[in-house]
C-alpha cells in the first residue's frame, strides 16, 4: 500500500511539474555600446549578455540565441518582429535595452549603433519607437509583458537640433499586463556604471533570482538596491497596469501551500482575485486594527475619504507612496474597502498608506486622508452619498471616443474610452480641470469601470444638460 501511494504520489508531482516547465518565457535582449557617431558607451553590452545568462537560468528562451549587441536600425526592426512571432502563445514574454535612450514630444526612442540624426524629422526613420516593442508584445497575445529599460542615459544628440528632446525617458502608460521597468525616473538620466555593468541591471540579475519575491517584491528591491548604490542619485521607476495573478521570476515562497509540487522557475499563477501591489516587507496595522490580526484574520473594513482634502480628490496609486503612478483619482466622500493592512510608504513619509479598493479599482492611499468605517459603510463602495445621473457621449466627440482617465485632466493616463453616442454613463461628482481647461471633469462609471471625463463631450441623457462643477 506504501509503495502504491508513493508511486502515486509521484506521478502526480510529474505531471504537475510537467505541466509548470511546460509554461513558456521569451525574451529579447539587446545592448548597443559601440556608437558610431555620437560617443560609445562602455557597459551596455556587458549588460546585456549579463541580462542574458540570468534569463537563461530562469527559463527564458531567447530570441536569435543570445544577447544581440550593437544592432542598427534595420538589425532591430528585424529582431522585434521576431520578438512579436517568438513571443506568440507564450506565457511571459521579456524585453530588456541597454544604451542610448532619448524622448521627444514624449516618445520615447531607442538608439541604434548607426544613427545620426541632424533634425527632428530623421528620428522615425533612424530610432526604435518603444511603442513599437509594446504593440508587438500585445499582439503576441502572452499573459505577461515585461520591459526593461537601462536606456535613461543622457542625450548624445543634444546638440543637434533635437529641440523637443527632453532628459531620459518619458513615462508611458503601460498596456493590460504589462510592466515597465526604468532604470531611473522618467524625465531623469542614468548611470553608466563604472564597474563593468550599470547600478540598475547589476540590481536586476541579483535580485531576480531570489526564490519568493513576487514581480512587484523584485523592482521594488531592485529599486532600494540602485538608490543604495547610488548614494540616491538614481530611483528606478515602475510603470503597471493591473496584472491578473501572481509572477515569481525564481520560484515561489518556501512557505506557499503549493511549494512542494512547483519547480523553481514558475510562471503566472492565475488566480479570480485582484492583482495586489507590492507586498510590504515590514507592514504597519490599519488603524485603530489590532497589531495582532492579519490581513486574513480582519473582518470587512471600510474607509471613507475626507470631505475637507485637498483639491477635492484622494489619488489612488500603484504603490506605497507619492511616487508610484496614479491608478485613479478618488472624490472626496467617497467609501471603499481596505484590501490589507497599511504600511510606511516608499517615499520616507510619515503618514502609513494602505491598501484599498474602490469600484473595482485596487491600489494603495494615504491613511492621512481617510477614516474607517464599519458595519453597512464597509459594504459595496459609492462614490459619494449624491444621486448619480445618466448621461451620453456626444455623437460629435473627438475621434469618435470620449477618453476616462485616472484623474481630473489630460494630464492623467488613460483607463479607457467611451464610443460616441453611448448612453448609461453613470456620472458622480464634478470638479475643476486640473490642467486649467475651461469644462469641468466629472467622476464617471461605464461598463463596470470608472475614472473621470471631461463635461465637454457628454450631456444628460433625460434632459441634455451639460454636467457642471455644482453637480
Amino acid at each position: 500500500m506504501d509503495r502504491a501511494a508513493g508511486l502515486l504520489l509521484g506521478l502526480v508531482m510529474m505531471v504537475l511539474c510537467s505541466a509548470a516547465w511546460a509554461e513558456t518565457r521569451v525574451a529579447l535582449v539587446v545592448g548597443n555600446s559601440a556608437y558610431r557617431h555620437v560617443a560609445a558607451l562602455d557597459n551596455p553590452t556587458k549588460d546585456a549578455e549579463l541580462m542574458v545568462a540570468t534569463l537563461r537560468r530562469l527559463g527564458f528562451r531567447l530570441v536569435g540565441g543570445g544577447a544581440q549587441l550593437d544592432v542598427d536600425k534595420a538589425r532591430f526592426d528585424s529582431l522585434v518582429q521576431q520578438f512579436g512571432r517568438d513571443a506568440a502563445g507564450a506565457d511571459v514574454g521579456l524585453f530588456y535595452y541597454a544604451g542610448h535612450g532619448l524622448q521627444i514630444r514624449g516618445v520615447n526612442y531607442l538608439v541604434p549603433v548607426g544613427a545620426n540624426p541632424t533634425r527632428e524629422a530623421d528620428v522615425d526613420f533612424q530610432m526604435l519607437d518603444v511603442g513599437l516593442v509594446l504593440r508587438q508584445m500585445e499582439s503576441a497575445g502572452t499573459r505577461l509583458n515585461i520591459v526593461l529599460l537601462d536606456a535613461c542615459r543622457n542625450n548624445p544628440f543634444g546638440g543637434r537640433g533635437l529641440r523637443s528632446s527632453g532628459g531620459g525617458l518619458a513615462q508611458m502608460q503601460a498596456p493590460e499586463g504589462t510592466l515597465i521597468s526604468y532604470s531611473t525616473q522618467p524625465g531623469n538620466v542614468a548611470l553608466d556604471g563604472d564597474d563593468g555593468n550599470s547600478p540598475y541591471t547589476r540590481a536586476l540579475a541579483e535580485i531576480m533570482t531570489r526564490p519568493g519575491l513576487d514581480v512587484f517584491q523584485t523592482f521594488n528591491r531592485v529599486g532600494l538596491a540602485v538608490k543604495k548604490a547610488t548614494a540616491n542619485a538614481q530611483q528606478p521607476w515602475l510603470s503597471s497596469s493591473p496584472i491578473q495573478g501572481d509572477f515569481y521570476f525564481s520560484g515561489h515562497p518556501a512557505n506557499a501551500a503549493d511549494a512542494p509540487t512547483r519547480p523553481q522557475v514558475a510562471a503566472v499563477q492565475p488566480e479570480p482575485a485582484q492583482p495586489s501591489s507590492p507586498r510590504p516587507a515590514e507592514p504597519v496595522t490599519l488603524p485603530n486594527a489590532s497589531p495582532s490580526m492579519t490581513p486574513a484574520a480582519l473582518p470587512p473594513r471600510g474607509f471613507r475619504v475626507l470631505d475637507g482634502i485637498s483639491e477635492g480628490i484622494l489619488n489612488m496609486r500603484s504603490g506605497p507612496g507619492t511616487g508610484h503612478p496614479i491608478v485613479v483619482a478618488i472624490p472626496a466622500g467617497s467609501t471603499g474597502v481596505f484590501k490589507g493592512r497599511c504600511r510606511s510608504p516608499d517615499d520616507g513619509g510619515r503618514n502609513p498608506w494602505c491598501e484599498v479598493e474602490w469600484r473595482g479599482r485596487a491600489g494603495w492611499v494615504s491613511s492621512r486622508s481617510i477614516v474607517e468605517t464599519s458595519g453597512d459603510d464597509a459594504a459595496p463602495p459609492q462614490a459619494s452619498s449624491r444621486a448619480r445621473r445618466v448621461f451620453r457621449v456626444l455623437d460629435s466627440v473627438s475621434q469618435g471616443v470620449l477618453h476616462v482617465r485616472a484623474g481630473p485632466g489630460t494630464a492623467h493616463p488613460a483607463l479607457f474610452s467611451i464610443p460616441a453616442g453611448t448612453s448609461g454613463v453613470e456620472v458622480g461628482r464634478c470638479r475643476k480641470s486640473e490642467d486649467g481647461g475651461r469644462a469641468p471633469w466629472c467622476e464617471v462609471e461605464w461598463g463596470g469601470r470608472s475614472g473621470w471625463a471631461s463635461a465637454c463631450c457628454m450631456v444628460d441623457a433625460a434632459t441634455g444638460a451639460f454636467a457642471t462643477v455644482r453637480d
